[in-house]
């Protein structure tokens, strides 16, 4: 088939290697660069965990897949972008029933080595980290962090290298069903497909009305940090980290390439159109700051170096969109990452090619439309993230 994939962020990329290896043409289009300045998979880092995500064991299956893909991909780049330094959580407590004790339980099932610590254990593996006396430690050494935007760069010149046709610059306008094939206004142009697939992020609900109803986009802030001991929070010796995931969700990064490390918050922000600004809060900063005083003194003593906005595409459930769009049989929907969709980059491409070759993929059920976005359905609860909640609420 004759396939164009409009959006050139870790879906698209992923979504164009993998139909391109499976003998289909491939044209992308990226209304930027690869990666694109505001796009949501242009950051120095993203986290690859596969803990918090409840007793499902979906999530799970995939991003462990992605890994070994993550790894097979590192061989052919120039430097790796792909960094096992493990994760940390802080808990304020581990019950039965929890997401992260069902996780646990999965992963240890699996045969995961995850370590439960005590709070005395935790500051001794991880003094640069305070943790309160009725806390809970959880660590993976499996888990670290990929250089998102570095990744997605080297993947678009994989993708040329393959023979994907990739058009960077140049925004697609409009797409139009034609039932039996899909037409594009590419630059005052017409292009048409066979199939389609919108990997747009953000702007996919102005490529596609449909999908407005179901996907919400919010604004989320990081901050970046230069610290005095870089020895101490180099990525041997501290974790990607974060605390209580399910209420403040404080988070961040060991030592990074470009020689700072990284803060941010889990909990959804505001919700804003794509094209604002993105530059960082002194709102923000504070609150970073003040976290940071009590919890990870080192790093707060630190030199700020930039702070900014990225974006969130969430859908109503937090679990991703791989299906048709309502209403169509040849326009494809990859998207609705929902905070959590960049480490499944490796693995994401076969759930996207194989959907659109209508053949069954084991771990595609939770991203199947259905009716999550006919304008109906609400929001999930604040709180626990719909991704991470167990098998009897999804």
């Amino acid at each position: 088939m004759n396939i164009g994939v409009v959006g050139g962020g870790i879906f698209g990329v992923a979504s164009a290697i993998e139909l391109r290896l499976r003998g289909h043409g491939v044209s992308l289009f990226e209304q930027g660069t690869i990666p694109a300045q505001n796009a949501t998979s242009n950051d120095v880092s993203k986290a690859i965990r596969r803990t918090w995500y409840g007793d499902d064991d979906t999530y799970v299956e995939l991003v462990e897949r992605a890994a070994a893909q993550w790894r097979e991909w590192d061989r052919g780049f120039d430097s790796p972008v792909y960094h096992q330094s493990g994760t940390y959580l802080v808990l304020n407590s581990l019950e039965a029933g929890s997401p992260m004790y069902e996780s646990i339980k999965v992963l240890t099932g699996r045969g995961a080595q995850i370590e439960v610590m005590s709070p005395s254990e935790g500051r001794a593996r991880f003094p640069q980290i305070v943790v309160g006396a009725d806390e809970t430690c959880v660590y993976d050494g499996w888990g670290g962090y990929i250089e998102s935007g570095r990744a997605v760069a080297n993947l678009g010149a994989k993708a040329q290298v393959l023979g994907v046709e990739v058009r960077e610059n140049t925004p697609v306008s409009e797409v139009e069903d034609l039932g039996a094939s899909v037409r594009l206004s590419v630059e005052g142009q017409s292009r048409e497909f066979d199939r389609l697939v919108v990997a747009a992020g953000a702007w996919t609900s102005r490529l596609l009305s449909q999908m407005s109803d179901g996907l919400h986009i919010t604004q989320q802030e990081m901050l970046l940090i230069e610290v005095d001991d870089k020895d101490l929070f180099s990525p041997g010796t501290m974790p990607v980290w974060s605390f209580e995931p399910d209420t403040d969700g404080w988070y961040g990064f060991p030592l990074l390439r470009e020689g700072y490390t990284k803060i941010s918050k889990e909990p959804l922000g505001e919700a804003v159109d794509p094209d604002i600004d993105r530059s960082g809060t002194e709102s923000f900063k504070n609150q970073a700051m003040a976290f940071l005083g009590e919890r990870i003194p080192g790093m707060a003593s630190g030199k700020i170096v930039g702070g900014r906005k990225c974006l969130y595409t969430n859908t109503t459930d937090d679990h991703f969109v791989i299906d048709w769009a309502p209403g169509s049989e040849t326009v494809l929907v990859a998207g609705g990452g929902s905070g959590h969709g960049f480490k499944f980059g490796g693995s994401i491409g076969e759930v996207v090619a194989d959907t659109l070759e209508e053949k069954e993929h084991p771990q595609a059920r939770l991203f199947k439309t259905g009716s999550r976005f006919d304008g109906n359905v609400r929001r999930h609860e604040q709180g626990t993230r719909g991704f991470a909640a167990s098998r009897n609420g999804v």
